[in-house]
C-alpha cells in the first residue's frame, strides 16, 4: 500500500472474504497492523519466527511488515481488520489474543462498513475508537498452543520443516545428528536457546498444532493418532489432553458447533 492511500484511510478498516479449505495467501506483508480472525475454520499462519493455528475463539495480530503466509484450514469465514496505530503490537512477531463477545461483534461490524465512511459520531467512527480501546486493553492469550517457534539456524529448520511435513516421524535427535553431521549435545542446546523449549516439547507441540487442524475437519480421533505417529487413540488422547486440557472428542466436538454456529 503505497503512503498516499494509507494516509486516506482510517484508522481502521475491514474485510470480509469466505475461502475454501486448503486456500492459501502467499507470503506479503501489510504497511498496517493486520487482525486476523476467523468465524469458521482455522487459519494456519507462518511468519518468519513461528508458524500459528488461529482458532474461532481467538485473533492474531500481525505487525506491518512482518512476512506472513496463511492456509485456511475447513471453510473460513475470514473477518480481517488493518488498523494504524495499533496499541497492542508487543514485538516484531505477532501474537494471539483472546476474542470475547464484544471484540467479535464489534470485527464483524467492522467489517460491512465501507472504508472511507467515518463522519464524527457514525457507526464506523464508534466502532473504531472501540476496537482500539479493546485492543489496547486485550492481553495475550496465557497459553498459546496454536504456537510453534521455528528455529532461524539452517540445520534446525531443515530438521523443523521435515518434522512438519511428517509429523509421524519419530527419530530421535541422535539420528539427526548423524544426518546432518553434528552432535546430538550440539544440536539440543541450539534447539532450546532458538526456540525456548527442548526438542522432544517443540515435537510435541507441532503435534497438537496438527491434531487441532485435523479435529476441526472431523477427522476420526484413531485416523489423527495415527497421522502424528502415536501407537493408538488413547496415548494419542492422554498428550492431547495433557497439552490442552481438554479431550480430542470434545474440542472436535466443540470446533464443530463453532462451525455449525456460523453457518
Amino acid at each position: 500500500m503505497p503512503p498516499s492511500a494509507k494516509s486516506d484511510l482510517p484508522s481502521v478498516f475491514g474485510q470480509a472474504i469466505e475461502y475454501e479449505s486448503g486456500a492459501r495467501e502467499i507470503a506479503h506483508t501489510h504497511a498496517r497492523a493486520q487482525l486476523l480472525y476467523a468465524t469458521s475454520g482455522l487459519i494456519r499462519v507462518r511468519t518468519p519466527a513461528a508458524s500459528w493455528v488461529v482458532t474461532p475463539d481467538c485473533a492474531m495480530l500481525v505487525p506491518p511488515r512482518v512476512e506472513h503466509e496463511l492456509e485456511m484450514v475447513g471453510k473460513v469465514g475470514f473477518r480481517t481488520l488493518y488498523v494504524d496505530p495499533c496499541p497492542a503490537i508487543g514485538g516484531d512477531e505477532g501474537r494471539l489474543l483472546p476474542v470475547n463477545g464484544l471484540l467479535r461483534e464489534a470485527i464483524l461490524a467492522m467489517v460491512e462498513e465501507p472504508a472511507r465512511t467515518r463522519e464524527p459520531g457514525s457507526l464506523a467512527d464508534i466502532l473504531t475508537q472501540l476496537i482500539v480501546n479493546l485492543l489496547a486493553a486485550a492481553s495475550p492469550a496465557d497459553d498459546q498452543p496454536g504456537r510453534l517457534p521455528l528455529p532461524q539456524h539452517p540445520r534446525l529448520h531443515r530438521i523443523c520443516q521435515a518434522l512438519i511435513e511428517q509429523p509421524a516421524n519419530n527419530d530421535s535427535l541422535e539420528h539427526w545428528g548423524d544426518r546432518f553431521g553434528a552432535s546430538s549435545r550440539t544440536l539440543a542446546r541450539h534447539f532450546q536457546r532458538e526456540t525456548g523449549m527442548p526438542f522432544a516439547k517443540w515435537r510435541e507441540q507441532m503435534r497438537v498444532s496438527e491434531a487441532m487442524c485435523l479435529l476441526s475437519t472431523h477427522t476420526p480421533i484413531d485416523e489423527v493418532a495415527s497421522c502424528l505417529g502415536y501407537a493408538d487413540a488413547n496415548s494419542f488422547a492422554v498428550m492431547f489432553k495433557r497439552v490442552l486440557q481438554i479431550t480430542p472428542l470434545k474440542y472436535q466436538s466443540m470446533m464443530c458447533a463453532a462451525g455449525a454456529e456460523s453457518a
